[in-house]
């Protein structure tokens, strides 16, 4: 439950900190005291929307903190021990909210600073709020379904997510079906691309090297005359010899012969000998290769055209496919395996359509699940409704819960949820937003509350002038119910009917005093005298006479007398 709530430099208020107890707790005050700032000041604590115009005029900050008493709730703290929450032996929770003039925001949970995601998820489902802006959600039909869920607890929480869960997965593969069927004509075009491109890369044969091969076979082509000149004039200059040229051969072939005789006369010139001679060797050698190169070479214009025409088809498909012919290869290899995948499509569209066809079947098992469980739902709450309005002072009307089926696939299920009232008896229901007034939604809400708080384990539920519109016997009721719902859980109830407070546990007064010039909210917690003083105040306004202290006295002894006789039950 609440145990605390701190407040510093918030609005009009400048340091209060108010502690609540376990049953039902009252806060009255006269109109723009600051009773809504309180409920702002919690619903900051809890994540809500920060904004620097909460700071208190001359302030450059403004806190807020919540000390929540955990430890009868061990469903709650495993779930925020797994969030990664470290409790003391007492599972106190403090949250605390800081805000800034500059629009920094610290959030604490225990002292430790976390991110404001993390903040809201922790202080998730530790306090439940019905303010009039939550009535105006029963004027909104598409909120009936969600508020019909919630009376099933943890069994429909499960059905919705398995039909969520199978809808979501039956969206994303219609999806996927749809956008292959849109793109079949251009998937068509890639294709013929696509094959013509591997046909012309692979009607060149292309290999690896061959565009260095025929570069080089070009070269020689294209210069074979030099190349037989030039080679013949080594030949002749080595050794054929020519007119007034000596063969190379023939010059170094003397020049042996006249060593080896001066190496039989000085051993000493035996090496230079060894070397001349094969250098010699070495010439004919050079000599005979050369021979047979300048045989081999010819001039052949055909095979010149020939690798004109190769040269010029690599140069296309380079333009078209890559720099290389490796690159060339690899786009080819990259278009087959394109092809194999876009072939494929007739097959993945059939099998995308089979499994469109089992998963509609599927969500419409596990839809027609949620909707005999809605229906189950929607007669027990007719039921209860019945029973708890009359309590609240509506005899006769009738509420019901329209349930109508839906052909269309819906992540919510098959069906469509309205709530329905006939006011008076003998007229059939109608759509609460068409007939409904303040006091009837007021109420009708506050029985929807009162039976999830069955279901639910929020610790805590605060009611901002959830009796607005209401008057007399029905303001009285209203009061009996908060007063039955804070037995089982901590109930915080805003209120300006004494017919609600007179059944407070603990009754707080909000006050605004003016000091120099300026305005300050101030909360009071009430004693058993200053009870009776607020409840003649609201009872009769400026004149409190006696006899209207004694009606105050009256009104708390017949709520005590009624939470007496509750808890005997």
């Amino acid at each position: 439950m609440l145990q605390s709530l701190y407040i510093k430099n918030f609005a009009l208020i400048d340091d209060v900190e108010v502690s609540f107890g376990g049953g039902l707790n009252i806060v009255t005050g006269e109109t723009g005291s600051g009773k809504s700032m309180l409920i702002d000041a919690v619903q900051l604590a809890l994540g809500g929307r920060a904004s620097a115009d909460y700071i208190r005029s001359g302030r450059d900050k403004a806190i807020v903190q919540a000390s929540f008493d955990l430890s009868k709730l061990s469903t709650l703290i495993t779930n925020l021990e797994e969030l990664g929450v470290d409790f003391s032996e007492d599972y106190l929770l403090i949250l605390s909210r800081e805000i800034t003039l500059s629009g920094k925001n610290y959030c604490r949970v225990n002292g430790r600073l976390v991110s404001l995601n993390i903040y809201r998820e922790v202080s998730s489902g530790l306090v439940d709020m019905l303010g009039q802006h939550e009535q105006q959600t029963l004027l909104n039909r598409d909120k009936h379904c969600h508020l019909l869920d919630k009376l099933g607890g943890q069994e429909a929480a499960e059905r919705i997510h398995r039909v969520k869960d199978v809808y979501r997965r039956w969206k994303e593969t219609t999806d996927e079906l749809n956008a292959l069927e849109q793109n079949s004509r251009e998937i068509a075009r890639r294709l013929d691309m696509l094959k013509f491109q591997v046909k012309e890369i692979n009607k060149a044969n292309l290999a690896e090297d061959e565009e260095e091969e025929l570069l080089q076979e070009r070269l020689l082509l294209v210069n074979a005359e030099k190349i037989s000149r030039l080679a013949g004039e080594v030949y002749d200059n080595l050794y054929r010899g020519s007119k007034g040229v000596t063969a190379a051969v023939d010059t170094v072939g003397r020049a042996v012969t006249s060593l080896r005789e001066l190496a039989q006369i000085d051993c000493n010139l035996v090496g230079l000998k060894e070397a001349l001679e094969g250098s010699l060797y070495q010439l004919e050698d050079v000599a005979r290769e050369v021979s047979t190169y300048m045989d081999n070479v010819e001039y052949n214009p055909a095979r010149l055209d020939q690798i004109e025409h190769r040269l010029s088809l690599i140069k296309q498909l380079k333009f078209k496919y890559g720099s290389t012919i490796g690159e060339i290869l690899n786009y080819k290899e990259q278009a087959e395996r394109e092809l194999d995948s876009l072939d494929n499509v007739s097959e993945k569209s059939d099998a995308l359509t089979e499994a469109i066809n089992s998963l509609t079947k599927e969500w419409r098992m596990e839809a027609e699940a949620l909707g005999k469980l809605r229906g189950t739902l929607a007669l027990e709450l007719e039921k209860k409704a019945a029973r708890e309005l009359r309590h609240l002072e509506m005899t006769g009307v009738d509420f019901k819960v329209g349930i109508k089926p839906q052909e269309v696939m819906s992540p919510k299920g098959m069906e469509e949820i309205e709530f329905l009232i006939a006011p008076n008896a003998g007229e059939p229901p109608k759509p609460l937003n068409k007939i409904a007034s303040g006091g009837e939604l007021s109420r009708i809400m506050l029985v929807l509350k009162l039976l999830m708080a069955g279901v639910d384990e929020v610790p805590t539920l605060i009611f901002d002038e959830a009796d607005t519109g209401l008057g007399g016997k029905a303001l009285q009721a209203v009061g009996e119910k908060l007063s039955q719902i804070s037995q089982s859980r901590q109930v915080i109830c805003v209120t300006h009917a004494a017919q609600v407070a007179c059944f407070a546990d603990e009754h707080f007064l909000i006050n605004k005093t003016v000091n120099k010039g300026h305005a300050k909210t101030l909360v009071a917690k009430l004693d058993e005298l200053g009870r009776v003083e607020e409840l003649a105040r609201m009872l009769a306004g400026r004149e409190i006479t006696p006899i209207v202290k004694d009606h105050a006295q009256q009104m708390i002894k017949i709520s005590d007398e009624y939470k007496f006789n509750k808890k005997k039950i």
